[in-house]
């Protein structure tokens, strides 16, 4: 990565943190059966310190929950994956964090560098 590169990451995860803090345990608005269904999954004690929600969204799969780790904040992949996340959805998510991809894509990343375990569940 160029210096370039990492500084517009550096943003994108200062504004992303921001709005996360800002977020943090609101519960979705309910104007679907998914988000009701998120959101209900949202305020759940499964979150520990240094954790937050992901949901994988797609039009071919039920949404899946992950809790996931703060330092995943810094890795490209997932950065890529809250882009798009951006793109789609903007930064108004409330609770879970909703990334549009497969869970499969979602599991695949968050494998990809870790020891730790990360925990899905199916909403």
């Amino acid at each position: 990565m160029t210096g370039e590169e990492i500084t517009k990451w550096r943003v994108i995860l200062k504004h992303f943190i921001r709005k996360l803090k800002a977020q943090y345990l609101q519960l979705i608005i309910p104007n679907s059966k998914r988000h009701i269904a998120i959101a209900n999954a949202v305020v759940s004690n499964d979150v520990k310190e240094g954790q937050f929600a992901v949901c994988s969204v797609n039009t071919k799969e039920e949404p899946q929950r992950f809790v996931v780790e703060l330092h995943w904040l810094t890795n490209p992949s997932f950065l890529k994956l809250l882009k798009q996340a951006e793109d789609e959805y903007g930064f108004i998510q409330k609770g879970a964090i909703e990334v549009p991809c497969l869970a499969e894509e979602l599991q695949n990343v968050l494998q990809f560098k870790t020891e730790t375990s990360v925990i899905a569940f199916a909403v």
